[in-house]
C-alpha cells in the first residue's frame, strides 16, 4: 500500500491512497466467503452454494462490501503511517476500483493543528490572595443572618421611606395598551440613579395608589425605543421592614452547630475553601491568557463551526428554560454568533495547547479516579457500568488530561510576591 499526504490550507489535509491488486483481491475473497456462508440459493442449503454462483448473483453487493471494508481500513493505516491526527470525518472521493487492478481513492479531512510549544514551564503568574481575615468571617455571618431575616409589618403605620419593603399590586400601561400586572409583589424601596420608579413611591401611604410615569432607561433608549412612556399604577397594600435574627447559640443550631463559636469556626473554614477555589480559578484564567498569548495557530474550521453551534444551542436552551419565548430566543441568537465564535475559538485553542503539553510531559491519568467517577455516574443514573463507560469515559479522560496539564503548569509556574511581600 502506498499513500501520499498533502497539506491543503491551515488544518485541511488530502490523503491519496493506492492499494495493491493482491490485497484488494484477498479482501474481496474474504467478503465473498462471508456472503456465501450467509445466503441460500435454490437447490442448496444455506452456506453450501458454490462460490462462483454466489459471486454471479451477489457481485455488486460483494464489491460494495469490499469498498466499505477496505477503504476505512487502509485510510486509518495511512493516517497512522503519516502520524497525523484527524479531527473530522474524512470526505472520500475519486474512488478508482476495477478487479485485478490497484484501488485508489482520496480522503480529505481536518487534522489537529501543528503547535510549536513555547516556554510553558516557569510562566509568571500572580498568586491570588487566600488569607481569611476576621472581616471576611463577619461578612459571611451577616449573610447567614440575612438569609434568616423576616419581613414584619411596620407599626404604627407611616409613609413609605427609602429602605422599606412594600407589598403591592401593580398595573402596567405601555404604548397605550394594558399589560396584565402582578399581585402581592414585594418591592424593596431602593433608589437607583438611573431609575426614579422607587423614588416616586416614597411618601405613599398604605392603601394608597400611586400613578407613576417612568422614562426609558439608557439601555432602552440605545435600543431605539420611542413612543409613550410606561405608566404604572402601584397600590400599596402593606408596609414592612426587615427584622434580623440575633446571633445566638439557638441561631447556630439552625446550621447544625451547638454554639456561635462553633458556627464561626465552620464559617471561617467555608470562607477559606471559597477563597482557595476562587484563587485557583483566577490563577487558571491568567494561565490560560498567558498560554494563548504565547501560542498562535489556526484551529480546524469544522471543529470551530461545531463548537460555536454547540455554545449557541446551550445559550438557547438556557433562555428557553428561563421562560423566554421561542421566537425571541431565535431572534436573540443571531446576536450571539460573534461572541460564541470567539469563545469557541478560545476553548479549542486551549484544548489543543493543553493536550500537547500533556503528551510531551508524559503526564499520567489517574485510572482509579476515572473508575470511581464512572461508578458514581452509574449509581446516579441507575445505568449499567458498561453503558456509562461507553457514554462518558472518553469525555472524562479528555477532561482529566486538561486538569492534569493545568496542575502541571501551575506547579511549575513562577509566582510574584503576595501582598505581604513573602515569596510563594
Amino acid at each position: 500500500m502506498k499513500s501520499q499526504l498533502k497539506k491543503l490550507k491551515d488544518c485541511k489535509m488530502k490523503l491519496v491512497v493506492e492499494v495493491e491488486p493482491e490485497r484488494v483481491e484477498e479482501r474481496y475473497r474474504e467478503v465473498l466467503r462471508g456472503i456465501q456462508g450467509a445466503v441460500t440459493l435454490p437447490g442448496f442449503r444455506q452456506g453450501k452454494a458454490p462460490a462462483d454462483l454466489v459471486e454471479k448473483k451477489y457481485l455488486k453487493e460483494a464489491e460494495e462490501e469490499l469498498l466499505k471494508a477496505i477503504i476505512p481500513e487502509t485510510y486509518h493505516q495511512s493516517v497512522a503511517t503519516h502520524k497525523v491526527e484527524p479531527v473530522s470525518m474524512p470526505a472520500i472521493a475519486d474512488i478508482q476500483f476495477e478487479r485485478g487492478k490497484k484501488l485508489t481513492f482520496t480522503a480529505e479531512f481536518e487534522s489537529a493543528p501543528e503547535i510549536s510549544l513555547k516556554n510553558y514551564k516557569g510562566i509568571r503568574l500572580k498568586r491570588a490572595d487566600e488569607e481569611v481575615v476576621d472581616d471576611d468571617v463577619e461578612k459571611a455571618i451577616q449573610s447567614l443572618l440575612e438569609s434568616r431575616a423576616q419581613l414584619v409589618d411596620i407599626s404604627p403605620l407611616r409613609p413609605v421611606q427609602k429602605g422599606d419593603f412594600i407589598a403591592a399590586d401593580i398595573e402596567i400601561i405601555q404604548n397605550g395598551q394594558y399589560i396584565p400586572g402582578r399581585k402581592d409583589v414585594i418591592l424593596h424601596i431602593d433608589q437607583h440613579p438611573e431609575d426614579d420608579f422607587f423614588e416616586k413611591i416614597i411618601g405613599a401611604q398604605v392603601d394608597e395608589t400611586k400613578e407613576i410615569n417612568v422614562d426609558f432607561s439608557p439601555e432602552e433608549k440605545a435600543q431605539g425605543l420611542v413612543g409613550r412612556k410606561p405608566f404604572y399604577k402601584v397600590h400599596v397594600k402593606a408596609l414592612r421592614e426587615k427584622k434580623m435574627p440575633e446571633l445566638t447559640d439557638d441561631f447556630a443550631k439552625e446550621f447544625q452547630k451547638e454554639t456561635v463559636a462553633e458556627l464561626k469556626i465552620a464559617v471561617r473554614r467555608d470562607v477559606a475553601n471559597y477563597k482557595h477555589s476562587e484563587a485557583y480559578h483566577k490563577m487558571k484564567n491568567e494561565l490560560y491568557d498567558r498560554l494563548l498569548e504565547m501560542h498562535s495557530f489556526v484551529v480546524p474550521e469544522g471543529l470551530l463551526r461545531k463548537q460555536t453551534e454547540r455554545l449557541i444551542n446551550q445559550a438557547k436552551a438556557g433562555q428557553l428554560k428561563s421562560g423566554m419565548p421561542a421566537d425571541a430566543v431565535e431572534k436573540e441568537s443571531e446576536k450571539w454568533q460573534k461572541e460564541a465564535a470567539e469563545k469557541a475559538e478560545r476553548q479549542l485553542r486551549l484544548y489543543f495547547i493543553l493536550q500537547r503539553i500533556f503528551d510531551k510531559e508524559d503526564i499520567e491519568i489517574d485510572e482509579i479516579a476515572i473508575q470511581r467517577k464512572l461508578e458514581q455516574l452509574a449509581q446516579e443514573s441507575n445505568r449499567p457500568i458498561d453503558e456509562v463507560r461507553s457514554m462518558f469515559e472518553s469525555d472524562l479522560r479528555e477532561s482529566m488530561k486538561e486538569e492534569r496539564a493545568v496542575d502541571f503548569l501551575l506547579a511549575n509556574a513562577k509566582f510574584e510576591e503576595d501582598k505581604k511581600g513573602d515569596k510563594k
